[in-house]
């Protein structure tokens, strides 16, 4: 085992998660051999970061909207879909920011880079989320979530929270909020257990 300690998205983590074995094998060799993080590459930041400024800032949804007009062309379609749903979800819901503060989580050798981007407060329950955009086409629920729920429950945060805030990965495209109850046993030995094997595929390629 590598004595090097390597650091992950949850985004890339959660993606591994969600595959089958010869799937993590492939994410795995992905994520290790990419190229360096360049934000002008990464598709969805604007609107990732927009979603933030509009919910902590307050704004109309013209913020949004005029937002998903001002990517290029070849976004646009994907991008006002994307906005479409995400008014859909809050449409008619009592919405209120607070500070997600960031947070990572540790396992003996990996790290996992799990800030989530918002934290709201929805119809009175708090919620840290994480945005996920991959959502579109593949079937995402609370037990293919799972593992990812457990890692935001037990990262350490730089900021304190109300007790009984809600872990949550809410699927963009389709304005869906996947939250889970309190980690179990079981839970956190499959967590350990998918961090283990990211690393064995990554000490073998």
């Amino acid at each position: 085992m590598s004595s090097k300690k390597i650091s992950v998205g949850l985004t890339q983590f959660t993606d591994f998660t969600f595959k089958g074995v010869t799937g993590k094998t492939s994410m795995v060799r992905q994520i290790k051999y990419q190229d360096e993080y360049n934000p002008a590459f990464d598709y969805w930041k604007p609107l990732r970061d927009g979603i933030r400024k509009f919910h902590e800032n307050e704004y109309s949804n013209d913020y949004l909207l005029s937002l998903a007009k001002k990517v290029t062309q070849a976004k646009q379609k994907n991008y006002l879909e994307a906005v479409k749903a995400h008014l859909k979800f809050i449409k008619n819901k009592k919405i209120e920011w607070f500070e997600p503060g960031k947070s990572n989580w540790y396992s003996e050798y990996i790290t996992v880079r799990s800030s989530p981007e918002l934290g709201l407060k929805i119809d009175g329950v708090s919620y840290l989320i994480k945005l996920y955009f991959k959502g579109k086409d593949e079937r995402i629920d609370k037990n293919k979530c799972r593992s990812s729920l457990t890692l935001l429950n037990q990262s350490d945060f730089t900021i304190e929270h109300v007790p009984d805030v809600k872990p949550a990965i809410l699927n963009v495209q389709k304005g869906k909020l996947i939250s889970d109850e309190p980690s179990t046993e079981d839970h956190l030995i499959a967590l350990e257990s998918e961090a283990a094997q990211f690393m064995v595929i990554w000490n073998k390629i």
